[in-house]
């Protein structure tokens, strides 16, 4: 009878031990993945932060973006625009 209680508790308790190491295996997995995402947001916002400082202190660089994206052109400069179509 105390046999047969024992090898039930080791049972019972190894299948919690079970339950429990998976529950840590998958818990450390997210943390991995999180930590992933942490450290490219990080890296994505050094990118942006230096390309804001470059904006901010560099009047060449400046230039040069806003002539790009937005098409602007100094009052004496004519633009010629180009579509792509056929």
């Amino acid at each position: 009878m105390l046999m047969g209680m024992l090898c039930v508790l080791v049972v019972f308790f190894g299948g919690l031990m079970l339950k429990t190491h998976r529950e840590y295996q998958n818990f450390k997995a997210r943390e991995n993945r999180i930590e992933a995402k942490l450290i490219q947001a990080r890296k994505e916002f050094d990118q942006k932060e230096a390309y804001m400082a470059r904006l901010l202190d560099d009047p060449e660089f400046l230039e040069r973006v806003v002539r790009e994206r937005l098409g602007y052109a100094r009052p004496d400069e004519l633009l010629f625009r180009f579509s792509d179509e056929p």
